[in-house]
């Protein structure tokens, strides 16, 4: 069993065509190779927050791509965005709880960021991932954006703590994940979560958000005071 070790490289990565990345191969003790990309808002942010986007689908380098959408939008609006992917899959973040905040304690250490808790952010199979990872340990992170996501396992949901959650599921989900909605909903509640939730009008399973409410939810999360 190895301790961290960390092989680095900056380049500009072809499947994040439009934006410039660090990739990193971390392994973490289990020695699986974890691939990390890190993605930097612009320079005028000296010290951003930190999220971290779980893509969902197989967790592999053209399903991250396929919804890096999110990211890019985070980036903009001031936010260093870092996207693991495991070769076993999203749920190896979710079934191995130690592995995500030990690569949360690395990207701090490589990185000049704001040393505040990471927000989770995730997409279809990736929301639910976060959804789940905040479950585990809601303390450690700053709050969750499923969009959508959902919750694979109620029993696991027990107290979260005031942690922020914001999901959004498209009113004719594909998956029909839209008529889980409202027992999510008191699932989160239940927990002691902070959650707004709504349907997208009129959207499938991959929706884009109404990025002036988003925004304001997000506001709340990068005032001085949050945690």
């Amino acid at each position: 069993m190895r301790n961290l070790k960390i092989f680095f490289f900056l380049l500009l990565l072809p499947l994040f065509a439009t934006s410039q990345a660090a990739e990193e191969t971390v392994f973490i003790n289990d020695d699986v190779a974890i691939k990390l990309y890190y993605f930097a808002p612009a320079a005028e942010f000296e010290t951003p927050r930190l999220a971290i986007l779980l893509s969902g689908g197989s967790n592999d380098e053209y399903m991250a791509q396929a919804q890096y959408w999110i990211g890019k939008e985070m980036v903009s609006r001031g936010w260093a965005i870092a996207v693991p992917i495991s070769p076993k899959g999203r749920k190896y973040f979710v079934e191995n709880s130690p592995a995500l905040p030990k690569l949360v304690d690395f990207i701090h250490t490589s990185h000049n960021l704001d040393p505040r808790k990471p927000l989770l952010v995730g997409v279809s199979g990736g929301g639910s991932a976060a959804l789940a990872i905040a479950a585990q340990s809601p303390s450690l992170y700053a709050g969750v954006i499923a969009t959508p996501g959902r919750i694979w396992n109620p029993s696991k949901f027990k107290d979260l703590d005031g942690l922020p959650i914001y999901l959004r599921i498209g009113e004719n989900d594909s998956f029909r994940w839209n008529k889980q909605l409202p027992t999510m909903v008191d699932v989160l509640h239940s927990a002691g979560g902070n959650v707004d939730a709504a349907l997208m009008p009129g959207e499938k399973h991959i929706f884009e958000l109404d990025w002036e409410n988003f925004d304001a939810w997000l506001g709340k999360l990068q005032q001085p005071s949050a945690k």
